[in-house]
């Protein structure tokens, strides 16, 4: 009786395995919490702890992008936005090595600040959406299911010239229904605007996010 149950049991995992891998439609879940240090203009200011999440659905249906949400929130003393990420990509190259997304991402910012100078502080903002290039990029090392991992948002619109750019690691699990990431890396958001004033020393007039992250991402 139990190696009955156990060869129904086994027989189970092994069905729902097949039906994630062979299923034509993918979801995605993740969530980040990156440790950022603010840099404006040219000054480094105060720590910032930053929640970031995200969801992709992606297909097998020809000519139709696949489509992913991010929403990053950065609230710090001399700068503050939340920023809404929409993202319609290709799968230019699917290889058990490498794989490769292109295409465009509109951004949303939303609730933003940007203060000039300290001593009597001039505050601008920049509620905007702009639209950008996107690249995403997983390199496996062979034999391993750990891959390094890179992506980037950057464009010029609206005022606005923008970079978001991550660069990692994750380790992949597979599991009967999915497969789980465990991920870490640098992040970097780079903001700059005609419209931002120069401070009292004349420094280049831009906002600036860095440090490290870490998250999980699990796909069905």
């Amino acid at each position: 009786m139990n190696i009955r149950r156990l060869a129904i049991a086994l027989g189970g995992v092994m069905l729902a395995s097949s039906a994630y891998a062979e299923s034509p439609y993918r979801f995605s879940v993740g969530a980040e919490h990156w440790w950022g240090s603010t840099k404006v203009n040219e000054v480094r200011k105060d720590d910032a702890s930053i929640p970031s999440f995200n969801a992709s659905f992606e297909h097998d249906l020809p000519y139709l992008p696949d489509v992913s949400f991010r929403y990053t929130s950065i609230d710090a003393d001399y700068m503050a936005f939340d920023k809404y990420d929409f993202t319609f990509y290709y799968s230019l190259i699917d290889h058990d090595l490498l794989h490769f997304d292109a295409g465009i991402a509109l951004s949303q910012f939303s609730n933003s600040k940007y203060v000039a100078t300290v001593g009597t502080p001039n505050t601008d903002t920049f509620d905007e959406l702009t639209w950008n290039w996107y690249g995403k990029a997983a390199i496996n090392i062979d034999g391993t299911n750990f891959d390094i991992i890179g992506q980037i948002d950057f464009g010029d619109s609206k005022g606005l010239k923008t970079t978001d750019m991550v660069a990692g690691g994750q380790y992949r699990w597979q599991l009967p229904s999915g497969e789980l990431a465990l991920k870490g890396g640098y992040r970097v958001i780079d903001i700059e605007s005609d419209q931002f004033e120069v401070d009292v020393d004349g420094h280049k007039p831009f906002i600036f996010v860095d440090g490290w992250f870490v998250g999980a991402e699990y796909v069905f």
